[in-house]
C-alpha cells in the first residue's frame, strides 16, 4: 500500500460514496469505461474487491467499509490543504450548504442573505433541512449545519473534528388550540395528561421533548413529525400539546385558531449551535460565514428579549 496511487483517490471516495461505477462516473464527469478501469485498479491495489454484487446493487465489503470515511476524510483535507490562500470578500465565488431546522431558515438565515448580498455578493447558499447534522458535517455533506439538540451522542471520531458554538437560546412554549382547558403556567402533570405532537428531525435519535424530559411508555407521543411548522395544524381542533421555540409562534399562531401555555421550568431555554468541520477552522470564508450567523443570532435574541421585556 506505500506505492499507493493517490491519483485515485477522488474515484474510490466516488465509489464508496455512490456504490455505482456509473453514479461514480457521473459524479467525477468521466465516462463510465474510464471509472471501470479505475475500479480495476483500485482493487489491485487494495487486493480487495471493493465492491460486490448484490441483491439491490453493488455493496460494501468489509475492507470498503472500513475505509470509507477515512477516504473521505482524507479526501477532505486534501482539498483544504489546496484551497487558494487569497481571500478577497468582494470577489469570492462560494457556494454553502447548510443545514437547518425552520427556527434558523426563518429567523436567522434571511439576515445572513440579507448581510451577503452587501459583504460578498459572489456567495451563494443552499439550506437543507435536519437530518443527522454532526455525520453530515463529519461527511463534508453540508458545510455548517445548526442544530438545537444536546449532541450528547457525538462521539468517536466525528467528535474530534466536528467544532461547535452557541449561537443563541430560546425557550421552548406549548402550542394548543384555543379552546384547550389548559392556560398560562402550566405544571408538569398537566403536560402529561394530554397527549403530544413531538418534532424530531430526521436521523436525529430522539425527539425535541427527549432533551427536556424522558418520556415513558404511559406519557408516549400520539404523532411525530419532522417539522416545528406541522406541529401548529395538528394541534388545532384537538387536545393535543407540541412544543416550539417561543420565537417561532408568531409564524405559527397565524395557522389556525392557537394559542400558548408555557409549560414547567423542567422544560427549559435550549441552546442553538453551529456545527462545521474543523478543516474550516482557519478557512476564511467559513470563518466570516460564522461570524455572519453569529451575529444575526445575536440580533435575534436581543429582538427577542425587547419584545419579552415590552
Amino acid at each position: 500500500m506505500s506505492q499507493f496511487d493517490f491519483n485515485l483517490l477522488a474515484a474510490l471516495d466516488a465509489l464508496l460514496h455512490e456504490r455505482s461505477v456509473t453514479l461514480a462516473a457521473a459524479r467525477l464527469g468521466v465516462s463510465q469505461p474510464t471509472m471501470s478501469g479505475m475500479l480495476r485498479r483500485l482493487r489491485d491495489q487494495f487486493r480487495d474487491p471493493l465492491l460486490v454484487r448484490g441483491k439491490l446493487g453493488y455493496e460494501l465489503t468489509p475492507r470498503a467499509e472500513d475505509i470509507a470515511e477515512k477516504t473521505r476524510q482524507a479526501l477532505l483535507l486534501i482539498e483544504d490543504l489546496v484551497s487558494p490562500p487569497e481571500f478577497d470578500l468582494k470577489k469570492l465565488k462560494r457556494h454553502f450548504v447548510i443545514m437547518a431546522s425552520e427556527f434558523s431558515m426563518f429567523l436567522i438565515l434571511p439576515r445572513v442573505c440579507r448581510q451577503a448580498t452587501i459583504d460578498a455578493p459572489g456567495v451563494t447558499f443552499e439550506f437543507v433541512p435536519i437530518s443527522n447534522p454532526p455525520s453530515s458535517v463529519y461527511a463534508g455533506d453540508v458545510d455548517l449545519a445548526m442544530s438545537g439538540d444536546t449532541l450528547a451522542y457525538v462521539e468517536g471520531a466525528q467528535a474530534n473534528v466536528v467544532r461547535t458554538q452557541v449561537l443563541a437560546a430560546d425557550r421552548f412554549v406549548g402550542l394548543v388550540d384555543a379552546s384547550h382547558p389548559l392556560n398560562g403556567d402550566i405544571t408538569l402533570d398537566q403536560f402529561y395528561s394530554y397527549p403530544h405532537v413531538v418534532t424530531q428531525f430526521h436521523g436525529m435519535p430522539r425527539s425535541v421533548e427527549d432533551n427536556f424530559l424522558e418520556l415513558s411508555s404511559e406519557h408516549s407521543p400520539r404523532i411525530r413529525v419532522p417539522s416545528f411548522l406541522s406541529v401548529g395544524p395538528l394541534v388545532a381542533g384537538t387536545d393535543m400539546i407540541g412544543l416550539v421555540p417561543s420565537l417561532l409562534t408568531p409564524l405559527l399562531l397565524g395557522i389556525r385558531n392557537l394559542k400558548v401555555v408555557i409549560p414547567p421550568a423542567e422544560i427549559a431555554a435550549a441552546p442553538l449551535r453551529s456545527l462545521w468541520h474543523a478543516r474550516h477552522d482557519d478557512d476564511p470564508a467559513h470563518q466570516w460565514l460564522r461570524s455572519t450567523i453569529a451575529a444575526a443570532s445575536v440580533r435575534l435574541a436581543h429582538e427577542g428579549s425587547e419584545d419579552i421585556a415590552s
